[in-house]
């Protein structure tokens, strides 16, 4: 239940919202450390940015866990419950995702696979046991400060708390770590990318009876 009138309410994503969710995402992330790093021109990385969640936003919906807030959509989080089926192969033949297979995205992809693979590594080491992961969280600029992603983040966490299980996450932006570190995910690493150019911070989020104990 809503504890006021204004508090944002969030909602599970179908097909339908594709088109939104790569929309919010893409405009959330056009600054992100990554995406600058992949594609440093300005000029183009709006619209490349753009066109690779519109490619992978269908099969985030289909396999993961996604929510959104706002009417229209202005918030996006994709979770991934322990008990969820991870995406499937075929997923990855998608004829959007080979859409990304050409021009500037096959440019880009011998500096992102090592940087992705790192992901996986971190995850692997600090989150072994089953967890709620976010792999992704953005809202629109324009409607920052507003709420919208503890709309998104919290009642996951909760479901955590409520079954004894540990979330994860990560970032490479660093203003973001005190943000995740607000909702109580602890820095497990802080690992150097891309010959140092880029860091990731992976975060995990303790068990709630571990938190009470004060285990770290």
């Amino acid at each position: 239940m809503p504890t006021s009138m204004n508090q944002p309410i969030q909602r599970r994503l179908t097909a339908a919202d594709v088109g939104a969710a790569a929309e919010v995402l893409a405009r959330a992330f056009v600054h992100d450390p990554l995406w600058c790093y992949l594609f440093p021109e300005p000029g183009q990385r709006a619209a490349l940015v753009l066109q690779a969640f519109r490619a992978f936003a269908p099969s985030l919906i289909a396999d993961a866990v996604a929510l959104g807030v706002g009417a229209p959509l202005e918030g996006v989080a994709v979770w991934s419950p322990p008990d969820k089926a991870p995406p499937q192969p075929g997923a990855l033949l998608s004829p959007g995702l080979l859409t990304l297979a050409f021009g500037p995205f096959l440019a880009a992809l011998p500096r992102a696979a090592p940087i992705f693979s790192r992901f996986e590594a971190l995850q692997r080491r600090h989150a072994p046991e089953p967890h709620y992961y976010l792999s992704i969280v953005g809202v629109v600029p324009g409607a920052q400060g507003r709420g919208l992603a503890s709309a998104l983040i919290r009642p996951v966490l909760a479901q955590a708390d409520a079954r004894g299980l540990t979330a994860y996450t990560e970032t490479m932006t660093p203003e973001n770590v005190p943000l995740y570190q607000h909702y109580g995910f602890v820095v497990r690493e802080e690992a150097p990318v891309a010959a140092g150019e880029l860091r990731i911070w992976a975060l995990q989020r303790p068990r709630l009876a571990d938190s009470v104990a004060g285990r770290p």
